[in-house]
């Protein structure tokens, strides 16, 4: 036994050989690991990734199977390629090593995983339940049939390709063709090392053809597929295309330059890098495309005072613009009902999170218009004056906010919103919330294929052949066309909603994107908000007058008057208060100096800083006495993440033993979320106080109202039925949990404001 088990040591069979030899590539493993994890085990299931894989229509599916057989035979035959010579001039328990053999090898081992991947997925997934038919299995599975016939072809051609290369006429043709390169391929081996493959042993060189033959086929796909900008190719295959073409890069660097390969390959990447960064504006905003052929037209030199170019010096140089926090004088601004009595005020601040959150926004939304209406109309759309907020929570607004209809024309109908075009109702379901319906709608397999197709094509050609003219097509202008698709109000220009805000009956909206470099905020609204922006007060020295300490932010409409009013709509306001990077880029103003546009919720991820900035100017005037019967500050949160407590399992343990590394990071990020948190619940409380302290208002004239998600979705912008429907099923209990409270406190104020009268 152990003369067995050591000859076992020295000779193992050829298909541990072929495995080890494969895992020792972790460029080619990596890609593999990465997609087995998430079409089998929810890898990334926070950001949509399975949705990308496995919910496609059957076409997309049948191409996702393919594609992604071709990234396993790619990444196969790399490893091939580049494995050692001794391993090829071995044999394994009598099989010569050959290509057939090799690639079997490893499809026999990745087949196993798989079958082993989808029992234990049926496993975990079934607890108990009942058993189901085929096809509804297959989809719990994470697959779906298509997928696996997309596979299979994706197996026959690569088997076709393979046995292809060993007929006798073809494989005397390639060889032949491989001579004639071979001086060429022998000559930059010379160059660079001594020791370069450039003889290609084994007799490979006809192989090392096939290769070549076989990436510019892959690249043909990619440009093809690159050519169309709609939803023609899924995302998922594009991926496993690029993963394929970027292993067979690395192959390539790895067997012919040998010892150079890193260097040479980290030199590439930064040279690519170089190129690719010429343009100072690469992503851009399409509704200031004016602004930006202004600048580039004729670039900013020192001094320069270049008509059309935004300087933000220029901007800060007087310190305080504007006169006050609204588009008129107070006076003229009307908010008392037509017999001229007091109305109660509400502001809404919403939270960042992805389309979890804008369609727990739009679902708290709809439910308080619902609940608060019973038994008799109170008209909770008319009665809020600002909604404030990060990321996804202020598309669900937003959506709110454009689709809401006059008064005149909601007197006699319990729906106080409206359908533009006829696509905007939705029919998923007998009784479904239409516009909820529509801000579930998925955006992510748009800005997913925009990233795989769009991005890098765009960046290569924009370097080829810059044009200011140009209008770039990437994933952020993806997620702006997915939202207007999805959302046909969204379209709306901004400055189309300035005349309902007046007249009393349409929220103002407010976005608060933040500005990377110097982490300013940048305010969207048709509202005057730049008393909020500057920071002053006294100073010794200084007599009679206050000093500006700082500037935390910019308006947008000062910035860029003739954009912001003619061609801003309300998809771009929520694309950059929702630029998180990853998903859509960082997207720079056409400002000297630069300024890139991110989320909003780096800086206040709940909108309470705007809303307490607002109701402090505010408490400076006598409006709200005359007009207001009462203030309501509705808070809508996607949800806070608390700790779990420390167990004993596997990962808690190895998470402890790394706590020395990663301590300063989870007390950043902690940070970022915690310190939000505090710091606007101390803004409330001051807000609150100042309220009941102050003469002119009754104790309960100011109260607040949160309303959190207490469940569990995903980030990104996609969401599962199940978690559509988890959404709108808590956020019909937690509004009704607080509703009989909000209508007596809602009749207590307007009570107030009669007898007032």
């Amino acid at each position: 036994m152990p003369e067995t088990f050591r000859n076992l040591l020295d000779t193992p069979p050829y298909l541990f050989r072929v495995v080890l030899d494969f895992s020792r590539h972790l460029l080619l493993l990596g890609p593999l690991i990465g997609v087995l994890g998430v079409l089998f085990h929810d890898l990334g299931r926070a950001f949509g990734l399975p949705y990308l894989f496995r919910g496609q229509t059957r076409k997309a599916q049948f191409a996702i199977g393919l594609s992604l057989a071709m990234l396993a035979s790619e990444l196969f035959y790399v490893s091939y390629l580049v494995s050692p010579d001794e391993l090829h001039l071995c044999r394994g328990q009598g099989i010569p090593l050959d290509i057939l053999n090799y690639l079997g090898a490893l499809w026999g081992v990745l087949a196993t995983v798989a079958f082993v991947s989808l029992v234990s997925r049926f496993v975990r997934k079934r607890d108990g339940r009942p058993r189901r038919d085929s096809k509804r299995l297959l989809a719990d599975l994470g697959t779906t049939v298509y997928t696996l016939l997309g596979a299979e072809l994706g197996v026959v051609l690569t088997l076709g390709f393979v046995f292809g290369g060993t007929n006798g006429a073809i494989l005397a043709r390639v060889q032949g063709l491989g001579e004639r390169f071979r001086p060429c391929i022998h000559g930059i081996g010379d160059c660079l090392s001594q020791t370069s493959r450039a003889e290609a042993p084994r007799g490979m060189l006809h192989e090392h053809v096939y290769a070549a033959a076989f990436f510019a086929l892959l690249a043909v796909m990619y440009i093809v597929a690159s050519c169309f900008r709609a939803r023609k190719i899924p995302a998922a295959a594009g991926l496993c295309v690029l993963l394929a073409l970027l292993g067979a890069t690395d192959g390539f660097f790895v067997y012919w330059l040998e010892e150079w390969h890193s260097l040479l390959l980290v030199g590439v990447t930064i040279l690519v890098l170089y190129v690719l960064g010429r343009n100072r504006y690469a992503a851009r905003f399409t509704d200031l495309m004016d602004a930006y052929r202004h600048i580039e037209e004729e670039p900013c030199r020192e001094g320069c005072k270049a008509a059309g170019h935004t300087h933000l010096a220029d901007y800060e140089a007087p310190g305080l613009h504007g006169g006050g926090l609204l588009p008129r004088p107070v006076e003229e601004f009307r908010w008392t009902d037509e017999n001229g009595q007091k109305r109660p005020l509400v502001l809404v601040c919403t939270s960042g999170g992805g389309i979890r959150a804008s369609v727990w926004t739009a679902a708290v939304l709809r439910e308080l218009e619902k609940q608060l209406d019973e038994p008799t109309r109170r008209e909770f759309p008319y009665h809020v004056r600002m909604i404030s907020g990060a990321s996804g929570g202020m598309v669900g607004a937003a959506y709110w906010v454009a689709t809401l209809e006059g008064p005149a024309h909601t007197a006699d109908s319990s729906e106080y919103h409206k359908e533009e075009a006829p696509e905007e109702r939705t029919a998923d379901a007998e009784g479904s919330d239409w516009l909820v319906a529509n801000v579930a709608k998925e955006c992510l397999s748009r800005v997913a294929a925009a990233l795989v197709f769009s991005d890098v094509p765009a960046r290569i050609g924009a370097w080829a052949r810059p044009s200011v003219h140009r209008e770039l097509y990437d994933r952020g202008t993806a997620l702006e066309h997915a939202f207007v698709e999805n959302m046909p109000a969204l379209g709306t220009k901004l400055s189309r909603l300035g005349h309902d805000e007046r007249a009393g009956w349409r929220p103002s909206l407010v976005w608060s994107p933040m500005l990377v470099e110097d982490g300013k905020r940048l305010l969207i609204s048709n509202l005057c908000l730049d008393t909020l922006l500057v920071q002053h007060g006294p100073a010794i020295g200084v007599e009679g007058q206050h000093v500006v300490y700082s500037r935390s932010g910019y308006e947008i409409t000062r910035l860029f008057p003739v954009p912001s009013r003619e061609t801003l709509r309300l998809a771009t306001a929520a694309r950059m208060s929702a630029s998180f990077p990853f998903v859509s880029p960082a997207a720079a103003l056409p400002t000297v100096p630069r300024r890139r546009v991110v989320d909003a919720g780096y800086w206040d991820n709940y909108g309470v800083n705007v809303a307490c900035g607002f109701l402090d100017e505010m408490l400076r005037t006598s409006w709200l006495e005359q007009n207001v019967s009462g203030i309501l500050l509705v808070q809508i949160r996607d949800g806070i993440e608390r700790p779990e407590p420390a167990g004993n399992h596997f990962n808690d343990r190895i998470a402890r033993a790394l706590e020395g590394l990663t301590s300063p990071v989870s007390a950043v990020l902690a940070a970022r979320e915690s310190v939000m948190r505090f710091r606007n619940d101390e803004q409330v409380e001051a807000v609150a106080r100042r309220f009941h302290l102050d003469k002119r208002f009754g104790e309960s004239f100011f109260q607040q109202v949160t309303f959190e998600f207490p469940g569990d979705a995903a980030l990104s912008w996609y969401l599962t039925p199940e978690e559509q429907q988890s959404l709108k099923d808590a956020a019909k209990a937690t509004v009704g949990d607080k509703s009989d409270a909000l209508r007596l406190w809602w009749d207590e104020r307007r009570g107030a404001a009669s007898m007032a009268a």
